[in-house]
């Protein structure tokens, strides 16, 4: 075959040398010979034409015109052709003149004019580079195409649908540039019909028939409602056949043309449907405000600090205690947002500094999501999670009240409820204050409460990541651990639209959905790095951590829980108890705190919270 592909070029090009010979023969004639052909040529033509052709071939080859590279035709092979047909004239001529002389048979009449020579021979020369020209630009072209071919990577797309089609049309224009080699889908009535030149093989149970013929090496997921389910079996499938996952398009895409192709994640595989937000509600509280949000640089506070943006607030104020959180935050909002932000290094336990901020930008709505989340590290350092978690936010308050604030909307955690640890008990204490300072101010004080969020700082997943990344193993506590999941930009819009919702005393919960066994979510991370769980990575139990449980949960038993109009948003109506008992008792353990004193804290901590029940050998 390789040989044949040599061969082929070179006898086109010959080819095209004996046409030219011939072309250019009878255009000299026909230009010098107004009459006609003269009856010398007429009745020797075929072996004038076959002995030109047999002299320019000879010479092409003496100077080697057969041997060049087509697609890198140049200058110099010219120079080569020209010398080529020169000296093939040259000789002809000689030749025809020696015959002429010893009464041999002359290639040309003894009387053919000299302008014959000189049309002829330029001739020649013209189509001889001509055909070599049209070479390179054939072979140049086929290189190119064949490039962009090789380029494209051979998909098989999962689903048939619009997203499907708009794939196979749009694939090549992608950044990373695809070309669809076959469908399948779950649809019986599409099979066997054609997508472009895609056939739709069948259903899933095709996928594995469809990786073998084609021999694809990547599957592209274009079902926007896609469930975990279906993700998890095709990652399984592809697996066997050693080919990647991606998807295309989100259950949110509401423009086609923003569509793209990305790899399968988590959120992928946690899926849970889309969040429905009320958008004329959101941007109705958030547009033309002036909004500042406490933790600004941290998971959860960046995406409010964007979101907030996103719907049109007036000016945004980023509070943080960390710089470097600020700078990073800062160049990205100043990419689509300059001069709508600004950015300020401030504690929360410092009251003083709290009161300049207030004073300089006079804040409408508060978005407070500064606190310690972490749970071991609060077990390690109790105090800490009481000053900035309970006594911070008691600063907060007072500071919104004193500056006449409009919403305050503080971020709980799953944590705060029946607590065994000292961050989810601190947690529960704030949202006992925002009930509190809500009944004796115009700022309407409310809190939402949520599990954890998928990539959030501290979060288990990119712990599981590094440890992926360095071969294993990868440490799970128990193989029962569970825990609600939500995406950052779930949390944030639903917190958003409770913010909206929110009269001054709720608790709002969101909907985490079904909990997550955390063993289960480590493997889907190995499966998705491409590897193999307890073969290529191996899963090791380490037991519980200080204050943490096996299964957190969402709600107290006494709460009374109402659903509001988003679905996702539940609401817990205003526990009654005694708000002046409630600042005493902060107010002690403040005290407690200076004194360095933790077991009248963790008292007075289990008075404020009697479910506490805390085990820090848990």
């Amino acid at each position: 075959m390789q040989k044949m592909k040599r061969i082929l070029p070179l006898c086109a090009i010959v080819l095209w040398d004996i046409v030219s010979v011939v072309i250019s023969f009878y255009l000299g004639i026909k230009l010098v010979y107004l009459t006609g052909m003269p009856p010398v040529y007429a009745e020797n033509l075929p072996l004038f034409l076959t002995a030109l052709s047999v002299i320019v071939i000879a010479f092409n080859c003496i100077c080697g015109c057969y041997n060049r590279v087509w697609s890198s035709f140049s200058f110099r092979d010219i120079l080569f052709q020209t010398m080529s047909v020169l000296m093939g004239v040259t000789v002809i001529i000689v030749t025809n003149i020696i015959s002429a002389e010893t009464g041999s048979m002359p290639i040309f009449s003894k009387n053919t004019a000299l302008s014959f020579y000189v049309i002829w021979t330029l001739t020649l020369l013209v189509l001889s580079i001509y055909g070599r020209g049209f070479a390179r630009f054939v072979s140049t072209v086929r290189s190119a195409f064949r490039k962009n071919k090789e380029a494209q990577t051979p998909v098989v797309v999962y689903g048939a649908g619009e997203s499907g089609s708009y794939l196979q049309k749009t694939g090549a224009d992608l950044t990373n540039p695809i070309r669809v080699v076959s469908f399948i889908d779950d649809e019986p009535s599409l099979w066997g019909k054609f997508i472009g030149n895609a056939k739709v093989l069948g259903g899933f149970d095709k996928l594995h028939e469809a990786l073998e013929k084609t021999g694809a090496k990547q599957v592209v997921v274009a079902i926007p409602t896609a469930t975990r389910s279906l993700l998890q079996d095709v990652l399984n499938v592809c697996k066997e056949h050693q080919c990647t996952v991606r998807r295309f398009g989100t259950i949110d895409d509401a423009n086609p043309s923003d569509m793209k192709v990305s790899d399968i994640n988590l959120e992928d595989l946690l899926h849970r449907g889309s969040v429905h937000l009320n958008m004329d509600v959101v941007e109705n509280f958030i547009k033309g405000r002036v909004v500042l949000v406490s933790g600004g640089a941290g998971s959860i506070g960046s995406e409010l600090c964007r979101q907030a943006l996103r719907f049109g607030c007036k000016q945004l104020v980023v509070l943080d205690f960390n710089e470097n959180g600020l700078f990073h935050i800062g160049n990205e909002l100043e990419e689509n947002y300059s001069g709508k932000y600004a950015l300020r290094l401030a504690s929360i336990r410092d009251r003083n500094r709290l009161e300049e901020v207030f004073s300089e930008f006079s804040p409408e709505i508060v978005f407070h999501a500064a606190a310690h989340k972490h749970v071991p590290m609060m077990e390690l350092n109790p105090r800490e999670a009481i000053k900035n978690n309970v006594l911070g936010t008691v600063n907060m308050c007072q500071v919104a009240i004193t500056h006449k604030v409009a919403k305050f909307i503080t971020i709980s955690t799953d944590k705060a409820v029946n607590p065994t640890n000292i961050m989810g008990a601190s947690k529960r204490i704030t949202e006992l204050i925002m009930q509190m300072v809500d009944a004796v101010s115009d700022t309407e004080f409310a809190a939402v409460r949520f599990g954890n969020v998928l990539g959030s700082n501290g979060s288990v997943v990119p712990f599981f990541k590094k440890q992926i990344e360095k071969g294993g193993p990868v440490t799970v506590t128990h193989p029962e651990m569970r825990r609600y999941f939500m995406t950052i930009p779930e949390a944030c819009q639903l917190v958003l639209e409770a913010g909206a919702m929110a009269g001054g005393g709720e608790i709002f919960v969101l909907d985490m959905g079904e909990p997550v066994l955390i063993s289960d979510l480590a493997r889907d991370m190995i499966r998705l790095s491409g590897l193999e769980p307890d073969k290529d990575i191996e899963i090791i139990y380490t037991g519980l951590r200080p204050g943490e449980k096996l299964f957190e949960e969402i709600s107290l038993a006494d709460e009374d829980v109402d659903r509001t109009t988003n679905k996702k948003i539940m609401i817990m109506k205003p526990m009654v108890f005694d708000h002046e008992e409630l600042a005493r008792t902060v107010k002690n353990m403040e005290e407690a705190i200076r004194q360095e004193d933790d077991p009248t804290m963790f008292a007075l901590v289990k008075d404020l919270v009697p479910t506490f029940n805390h085990n820090k050998n848990n």
